[in-house]
């Protein structure tokens, strides 16, 4: 392992147990994020900012959330700088097209990224959803020039990737190599239905079971964060909704629905009418979390990742210290 890692890396690396909190705007002044960094702090070790995106031409648009920064700094919470290629409506495939496909562009961007980098950070957070088959290799190259990069100034390379059952699923992503290359690795074990999609399980059991036991056959457990969703979906013949995870009881209430659990699932879901349109819910809640929570323990990984802060309750962060002893 490097021997010259930053302070603020070197901490990290050396806490056993990650817990690591995604922090984004749904909306122009979003303060969700910022307000369960304030209130939770204590059982956070580490953030990533869903700073940067990606663009079409290789170049990177947005910004660093400095009121987190600053917050997280203040409370010892080691901060990562999150790099991504959603457009605001999907992960565009067409900016890791772009990139993948040139070397020099490949240089470019990582350079960009580097210099993006603000102080006092541990690191960076790749989060390229979609890579496609064909750009397997060349991702693989980019996440190891870009982890030279980094190691040469002390921090940290973190990912996030798809949670796949087999060789077949995602097939841009090579976990060996991505096990290989990435300090960190954030499954993301959840969206199993997603709001493009029919209506299901954010994470049922048996899926979860089956992405980690794929992935461990693969990439270091010590390196794996279990992605731990806390919020649900609003399906109808309307747009699909997200609902977090501290909004369902008011929609429980407000619709007079009747909360019921799928056993296969281990996942609470409910129906509800509006006028004469039927709408499907599907989220986690503080007990199917917990239950899920166990496999940082049987499964020996590196911790979990909460997509995303601000959307969980008072209560989850109960069941977390209780079910991980933090």
């Amino acid at each position: 392992m490097n021997s010259n890692w930053t302070p603020i890396a070197r901490r990290l690396i050396n806490k056993r147990l990650w817990i690591l909190g995604y922090v984004t705007e749904d909306f122009q002044g979003d303060l969700g994020s910022l307000n369960s960094l304030q209130q939770h702090g204590s059982h956070i070790d580490v953030y990533a900012d869903f700073a940067f995106q990606l663009q079409p031409d290789g170049q990177i648009t947005g910004q660093v959330n400095n009121l987190a920064l600053q917050e997280a700094t203040t409370r010892g919470i080691a901060p990562l700088i999150l790099f991504h290629n959603f457009n605001g409506t999907i992960f565009d495939p067409l900016p890791l097209r772009t990139v993948l496909s040139s070397t020099a562009l490949q240089r470019n961007t990582i350079r960009q990224m580097i210099n993006l980098l603000p102080a006092n950070v541990a690191g960076l957070q790749v989060d390229f959803e979609g890579v496609e088959a064909p750009y397997r290799i060349p991702f693989l190259t980019f996440l190891e020039s870009l982890r030279a990069s980094l190691h040469e100034r002390g921090l940290l390379l973190t990912i996030a990737i798809p949670a796949k059952r087999s060789e077949w699923e995602a097939p841009g992503y090579d976990f060996a190599g991505i096990g290989r290359f990435c300090d960190s690795i954030t499954l993301m074990t959840y969206d199993e239905h997603y709001s493009g999609g029919s209506p299901g399980p954010i994470s049922s059991l048996p899926w979860m079971t089956e992405a980690l036991d794929y992935a461990i056959r693969y990439i270091p457990r010590e390196k794996i964060l279990l992605g731990i969703p806390v919020y649900g979906y609003d399906w109808s013949s309307e747009p699909t909704r997200i609902v977090p995870m501290r909004d369902i009881p008011e929609l429980v209430a407000r619709s007079n629905a009747q909360i019921l659990w799928s056993d296969p699932a281990v996942e609470p879901y409910f129906y509800y009418w509006k006028g004469r349109v039927k709408h499907t819910v599907w989220y986690e809640n503080e007990l199917s979390a917990k239950i899920r929570l166990g496999f940082v323990k049987s499964y020996r990984l590196r911790g979990i990742a909460i997509w995303r802060l601000g959307y969980e309750t008072n209560r989850f962060w109960q069941e977390l210290t209780n079910k991980l002893n933090k």
